[in-house]
């Protein structure tokens, strides 16, 4: 039935993740998914089976404790298949059982993955699985050996599985209350983690087109690519001064230097949609939350299990306003011209996630008390499908955590996708109107 909405895919993208929501918050409400002595409320079911679905982390209650390994293991299956996109493994699985696939299906899975030609489509979906899955198996692996100093073997092996779906499907879940900050003093876990995040994040057509490369099978990498890889490295860089100059003498004023520097470079990764944390988010300062805030927004790449209006819209955006300063009527970057479209797709992502996060964080200053900045960062982190949290989250009126569910929800789809959805793709009239000036600035 999913597929019958071919003709309109993002419809079938809203009614795949809705279903899986609503599905996992009946599961989660079953008695067998909580402790006896402390069941699940429907929206608090609700709020933790959005948060997982749109690989969010932001939590309600206590994932270590608030729940039973069934529950456990249906937040990391959500995970997992919001990670992934709920139409991939849709087409995935009927690929896998030998079946063709329609035209319309077609059409659902070229929108999934972000590719023009389905031939290529098919190439990337068989790519991203194995890349998937074999990638949070080798995090997991390098995890568990990191853990293995601190539990017992059993339980060591649990925690780099659940961390390592976690980790590289942007969701950051943690089985520990406090995230990884115990974990602050081991360079080699931050590593670890670190490049599960940026790998998830940086998107399959990226990594698909890199290993294209490294096997000689193209000459150069695509533009895309190029400025994915461009702006995640100038986002990181910066964050990590930012954050560094903010909290050198504050949350991280305990640290070595060695330290003060990986854990601020995490943070930096961790900001855009993974929502680990090392250091105390809630005892931060403004700068730092105003900075992972910028960072938070503009999220991952496309294609990637993050959120947020992504790098290349971001970027975009950067090259339009200079191709203005400098006066060229096209967009250019690597010796090569961006059509004019893409550009109007970025302005108008922007425009609608600007007041997608107004309009959310409107509502929720009229529900709430707690410090303006602090609902803000939450309102954002809620939209970039993050998770870091400065702490009130569980505290939030339910009327507050509905809106985060419905920001939480477009943030993961995207609010374009959720207006094409709605709308419906209309005919377009060649209509043409007597040009005139108008003043701007």
């Amino acid at each position: 039935m999913i597929f019958s909405f071919g003709k309109r895919p993002a419809v079938a993208l809203v009614l795949s993740f809705a279903l899986t929501i609503l599905t996992g918050t009946v599961l989660l409400m079953l008695p067998v998914s909580t402790p006896k002595t402390n069941p699940i409320s429907f929206i608090d079911a609700l709020f933790t089976a959005t948060s997982a679905t749109c690989v969010t982390g932001l939590i309600v209650r206590s994932t270590p404790h608030g729940f039973t390994v069934f529950g456990k293991t249906i937040i990391l299956i959500l995970v997992q298949l919001g990670g992934l996109g709920i139409m991939t493994f849709s087409v995935a699985l009927i690929l896998t059982l030998g079946k063709k696939i329609s035209k319309s299906q077609e059409v659902i899975l070229r929108d999934a993955l972000n590719e023009e030609n389905i031939r290529s489509a098919r190439q990337l979906l068989k790519f991203l699985l194995y890349f998937t899955f074999g990638t949070e198996i080798l995090g997991a692996i390098i995890i568990f050996f990191c853990f293995k100093p601190y539990f017992p073997a059993g339980a060591a092996a649990k925690y780099a599985l659940f961390h390592s779906v976690s980790a590289f499907c942007n969701a950051g879940f943690s089985l520990f209350d406090t995230s990884l900050m115990k974990f602050s003093g081991n360079p080699t876990l931050i590593t670890v983690f670190s490049a599960l995040i940026i790998l998830g994040g940086l998107g399959f057509v990226v990594l698909g087109d890199i290993l294209s490369r490294i096997r000689n099978k193209t000459k150069k990498l695509k533009i895309h690519t190029k400025i994915v890889l461009l702006t995640t490295f100038i986002l990181i860089i910066l964050g990590t001064l930012l954050f560094y100059a903010a909290e050198k003498n504050s949350v991280l004023a305990g640290m070595n230097e060695k330290d003060k520097w990986f854990n601020s470079y995490f943070q930096s990764v961790t900001a855009r949609t993974a929502g680990f944390n090392t250091v105390d988010i809630p005892k931060i300062r403004p700068a730092s939350k105003f900075t992972l805030s910028i960072l938070m927004f503009i999220g991952a790449s496309p294609g990637g299990t993050g959120g947020g209006i992504k790098t290349i819209t971001f970027f975009v955006i950067i090259l339009l306003a200079l191709s203005h300063i400098k006066n060229r009527e096209s967009i250019t970057i690597f010796r090569r011209s961006i059509p004019s479209f893409f550009a109007r797709r970025a302005v108008t992502i922007f425009l609608y996630a600007s007041a997608l996060v107004a309009a959310a964080f409107a509502v929720i200053l009229f529900f709430e008390n707690f410090p303006f900045e602090n609902l803000l960062f939450e309102t954002v982190s809620a939209f970039g499908t993050v998770g870091l949290s400065t702490g009130i989250t569980p505290h939030l009126s339910n009327a507050s955590k509905f809106v985060i569910i419905i920001l939480m929800f477009m943030g993961r789809l995207g609010p374009l996708t959720i207006a094409l959805a709605a709308i419906g793709a209309g005919e377009k009239v060649p209509i043409s109107y007597a040009s005139e000036r108008i003043m701007l600035g």
